[in-house]
């Protein structure tokens, strides 16, 4: 199980620190640490999505899951089903919900399945829904009530880019329904300081919900800025928005609304700065990004070319930024060790979870996760 051997990985662990950005503090000297790697003896890539109770949860396509424990034993591999009384359509976001594997489906709302696939609870939300891409987790417990990410019904606009994303960036980002009384209502709306508020297009959210307690954190595609609600008497209250400005960050561009087409041949000029990854633990609370690549940088890769271009892609650095939990930034520009495709996952000793990119590192007949340690190396000097 314990793989420590990876020189690149190593040698990223020993990169030279860096002048901290003004505004953030100057007692702190975070840096990464490999503490330990699980093999799962799984030929096929594995994307992490969930855990839950020591048991990790991963995606291997669209209809295969496994689960494994932290020493890498597969103890459930879930295949959906595509006929029969447990067939599903398609399912949007996967992970764990009240401690059981979850799907939302295409057409039959949220779905709990046995470890064979099979149904064992279904629970439908409102009918003609859409969902325009997936979400990284099927639903959320608010009080005695169930929130999901709110789903499109009403498309007939789409033609309209203008008229139909107007709408959109004023809907709440949540749907709540009553499971006894399966009334519906819409919670989470964006402050009129997001980006999305704006009256610029931004093509969609791509909203990311990190719940811990009764705090839930919030992150968009088109920002640097992660948002703080918090449960008030079932309803969910804005209370902060923080947001992260790294040196050298390439910031997402916008379009009039009128022009939204021009926003793509931007984004095929750049790539932007983006969050990947937001974790809660107990003492701090750590982003995952990109800073992202200019337009002379770009220009060297060809998109058309997918091997070449996701090499560049994944080659890109990726950084962290630790906030105390008043929200004040520590210390940003982390990098995260090269060669490491970031997780959502973190483990109860505030171990952040990577998976090894063989694209980059090497392939190999298994897959390998490594577990990373924030130090606080000023405490050591």
């Amino acid at each position: 199980m314990k793989n420590f051997t990876c020189f690149i990985l190593v040698i990223a662990m020993i990169g030279c620190s860096k002048e901290k950005n003004s505004g953030q503090s100057i007692s702190t000297d975070y840096r990464f640490e490999i503490t330990d790697s699980i093999r799962v003896n799984h030929l096929e890539e594995l994307t992490l999505i969930d855990f839950h109770d020591g048991m990790f949860l991963a995606k291997m396509d669209f209809s295969n899951y496994f689960v494994f424990d932290e020493t890498g034993d597969i103890t459930s591999h879930i295949e959906l089903k595509t006929d029969g009384p447990s067939a599903i359509s398609m399912a949007y976001s996967a992970g764990f919900f009240e401690g059981e594997f979850t799907i939302m489906d295409m057409h039959k709302g949220l779905i709990k399945l046995s470890n064979d696939g099979d149904i064992i609870n279904n629970f439908p939300i409102p009918e003609d829904y859409l969902y325009m891409h997936p979400y990284n987790r099927p639903a959320f417990t608010l009080g005695n009530k169930i929130a999901y990410y709110r789903p499109e019904r009403d498309l007939k606009d789409w033609e309209d880019q203008e008229k139909f994303f107007r709408k959109y960036y004023k809907e709440p980002l949540l749907e709540i329904i009553d499971p006894v009384t399966k009334e519906v209502e819409l919670q989470m709306e964006l402050p009129e300081t997001s980006v999305y508020k704006n009256g610029e297009f931004h093509f969609l959210h791509h909203p990311k919900i990190v719940k811990n307690g009764k705090h839930w954190y919030l992150f968009l595609m088109a920002e640097m800025k992660f948002y703080i609600y918090k449960e008030q008497d079932r309803d969910l209250i804005l209370k902060k928005s923080v947001t992260l400005t790294p040196e050298g960050q390439i910031p997402f561009p916008q379009v009039s609304l009128k022009n939204s087409a021009e926003l793509f041949l931007k984004l095929e000029m750049i790539i932007p700065s983006m969050i990947e990854q937001l974790f809660v633990m107990d003492d701090k609370i750590v982003l995952i990004y990109i800073k992202g690549a200019d337009e002379n940088i770009v220009m060297n890769y060809d998109r058309e070319n997918q091997d070449e271009w996701r090499d560049f892609f994944e080659a890109l650095p990726k950084y962290a930024a630790v906030f105390d939990l008043d929200y004040k930034l520590l210390q940003d520009d982390i990098e995260l060790p090269s060669g490491t495709i970031s997780t959502p996952i973190v483990n109860k000793e505030g171990q952040i979870i990577v998976h090894k990119n063989q694209r980059l590192l090497g392939e190999e007949d298994w897959n390998t996760y490594y577990m990373l340690k924030l130090n606080d190396e000023s405490n050591s000097k």
